[in-house]
């Protein structure tokens, strides 16, 4: 208890040394800054209490969240549970830090709004009460409802406190694990709301911050909650360490590689103002090299010294030294944040830049869309990640002497590709202005990509490729884990996911929900990650290989692909026939009319389009599906080569798999 005590008591100046270097750096801005962020703008001085309130609020809701989504990720990926599934004590000890760090994080989150809101708009708080009428005319709630921040502050507020009432009640891991991922999806809405989303280039700068900041939050989540002595009684210091320096690396690559598309998409070099922006920019650039370099030195140390007591003093140290440098780096970000970035200051944007990020200046050809690539870092990260991953793992199974159908790896390979072309290509580039585009993006994420992913069996790929170290608790003991959620059993089931697919275009397309989201970038990305799950959920069931807790037989699986046909057919008709602009009404804002591309006089020509081009691909990939099963249930038939014993022997392995019981 003594050694315990000590060693939290010699981790406590780290994290007063961060906290202090973190607000000190948010108070300055603020201060120095003094009221030329808002008069570059055009807005009043709204006084001293919004200039420097504003951004140590915002630190303190951070900081919060960090505390929250690192007890939950250290409880999730490091404690584990215990043979009956119940957490052990160090995962409940984290899971109360959570649920307090949760309610402070709700809390904080409804505290910002009025600062947040008086910060935007330039009005001190002591102005006029609620609903009293503005200099502009406007009442102070109208403000706050024209206004996207304040309804993303409540959003993060109310996952907050179900997060904190949910860490009350939990005692197993399956939710603790759910728990730990609507934390994450808590820190989204308002980067979504925030300065990355308006003007030039916004796509870009969105899809790098919903990646960016998630990242540095966990990351440096996971190393307060590490210095958590009681915590890590009874785990293996050695894995953990190994398991953090895994963690640190992925975290420090995502967050190098988004944060230089969000310093060339706020911070042009060709711009010469916002300097103080520019100089916290350099700051924080160099922070991160330095825990690259400190990532390394951790990394060489585990290799050199695993369990030598000399070795984990310097691992310690290393850490203690992230830590403050983590704390430096969040308190530069929200001091950015505090100030107009240099892109706000130059030239004004176009009504193409406003709307969609970016200009078109050519109508959409062959050439065009083939070489007119426009980079999204969420997808495009997604994409060459899961291909990677995929790659190294059919290499160990190699490499341990057992065999991979290749067929398998080139299925999930051209998955990826689809995935990248669709949301990265010309036709991404086009399918933000026409709606045509859009939809030959969307049934390529629900149709093309998810059927050739499936293909792949990456459930089986993972529970076959062998595992370094992580004997105790780790990847593979969450994939057991994971398979009798009951929540996947629900969305595998076949009904439910034949009803999500046939059902999720006539809910977007003809309830208005298109036209509410096509003018935020942060919504469409959502549609496509969400028609991307339901399109691989309906792959699963019909012409999947990896097991699922209620499988069809191969008659089933053909009905549930001819029964999809003509629901398909359905949508493209309804799409060819109709008289109303779709993305267009009064929720959409006349989108599409606002853009007035000069290449679609007719946006309903361009929607029967749309229309036709669902119909072709829609159909055709239903049909690719079909031939694909007939062709794998013919060879499943009659056993005579060597491919298809190599896949039965697969498939009775990850049966196996299947059965056993979970955490």
């Amino acid at each position: 208890m003594r050694t315990a005590t000590m060693r939290a008591t010699r981790a406590t100046p780290p994290l007063l040394i961060a906290g202090l270097l973190a607000a000190t750096v948010v108070a300055l801005v603020g201060v120095v800054g003094g009221a030329w962020p808002y008069t570059i703008l055009g807005n009043a001085d709204p006084g001293p209490l919004v200039r420097v309130g504003t951004p140590v609020l915002r630190l303190l809701a951070d900081a919060s969240a960090t505390m929250t989504i690192g007890a939950l990720a250290f409880g999730a990926l490091f404690a584990g549970p215990k043979r009956d599934g119940l957490l052990a004590g160090s995962g409940r000890a984290a899971l109360r830090t959570a649920g307090r760090a949760a309610t402070a994080w709700a809390a904080l989150a409804v505290a910002l709004i009025p600062f947040d809101v008086a910060d935007q708009t330039g009005q001190a708080l002591t102005g006029p009460p609620a609903g009293a009428v503005s200099s502009a005319g406007a009442t102070t709630w109208q403000l706050w409802s024209a206004l996207e921040t304040p309804i993303a502050l409540l959003v993060t507020a109310w996952l907050a406190l179900g997060i904190a009432i949910a860490c009350r009640m939990l005692r197993r891991w399956r939710p603790l694990l759910a728990v730990f991922c609507v934390a994450l999806l808590a820190v989204l809405p308002a980067l979504a709301t925030g300065h990355a989303s308006a003007e030039s280039g916004h796509d870009i700068a969105t899809a790098a911050i919903l990646v960016h900041v998630p990242l540095a939050l966990l990351w440096l989540g996971v190393l307060v909650a590490l210095t958590r002595a009681r915590w890590r009684t009874g785990l293996p210091a050695s894995e953990v360490a190994v398991r953090y320096r895994r963690l640190a690396g992925w975290c420090w690559f995502g967050l190098a590689g988004s944060g230089l598309v969000l310093a060339a998409v706020l911070a042009p070099v060709s711009s010469s103002s916002g300097r103080s922006y520019g100089s916290l920019l350099l700051v924080k650039a160099g922070a991160v090299a330095a825990l690259g370099l400190i990532g390394v030195a951790g990394r060489r140390a585990l290799v050199r010294r695993p369990a030598a007591g000399a070795g984990r003093a310097a691992i310690g140290r290393l850490a203690l030294a992230e830590l403050v440098l983590l704390g430096a780096t969040m308190g530069i970000s929200v001091g950015l944040t505090h100030l107009p970035p240099p892109a706000f200051l130059g030239p004004p944007a176009t009504p193409e830049q406003t709307l969609v990020g970016y200009d078109l200046t050519a109508a959409p050809g062959a050439l065009t869309v083939l070489l007119h690539w426009r980079f999204d870092p969420l997808f495009a990260s997604v994409a060459v990640l899961l291909a990677a991953l995929y790659v190294l793992g059919a290499r160990r199974i190699r490499r341990a002497g057992r065999s991979w159908p290749p067929g398998r790896t080139v299925s999930w390979c051209l998955g990826c590709c689809v995935l990248l072309i669709a949301t990265n290509s010309g036709i991404a580039r086009y399918a933000s202005a026409m709606f045509s585009f859009e939809v030959v993006t969307h049934m390529l994420l629900a149709m093309l990509a998810p059927f050739l992913l499936v293909l792949g069996s990456p459930a089986t790929l993972a529970a076959e490729a062998p595992r370094r170290g992580d004997t105790r608790w780790g990847p593979p003991q969450w994939c057991e884990g994971l398979r009798g959620a009951s929540i996947l059993s629900l969305l595998t089931h076949p009904l439910v996911a034949f009803g999500l697919f046939v059902a999720a275009p006539f809910l977007l397309y003809g309830t208005g929900l298109f036209d509410a989201a096509v003018r935020f970038h942060w919504a469409m990305l959502l549609i496509d990650a969400v028609f991307l799950v339901i399109g691989y959920l309906f792959a699963l069931v019909t012409v999947g290989l990896d097991p699922v807790p209620r499988p069809l037989p191969a008659l089933g699986r053909a009905g549930l692909l001819l029964a999809a046909m003509p629901c398909g057919v359905v949508f493209g008709a309804l799409l060819i026939g109709t008289r109303t602009v779709i993305g267009d009404g009064r929720a959409a804002a006349d989108f599409y009319s606002a853009l007035a591309l000069p290449w679609v006089p007719d946006l309903l020509a361009d929607q029967r389009l749309g229309g036709v081009l669902t119909l072709v691909l829609g159909e055709g990939c239903l049909l690719l599906a079909l031939v694909a099963l007939l062709r794998r249930w013919h060879r499943f038939d009659g056993v005579d080569d060597d491919t298809t014993a190599a896949e039965l022997a697969l498939a009775v392995r990850s049966a196996r798999a299947a059965t056993r019981s979970g955490p």
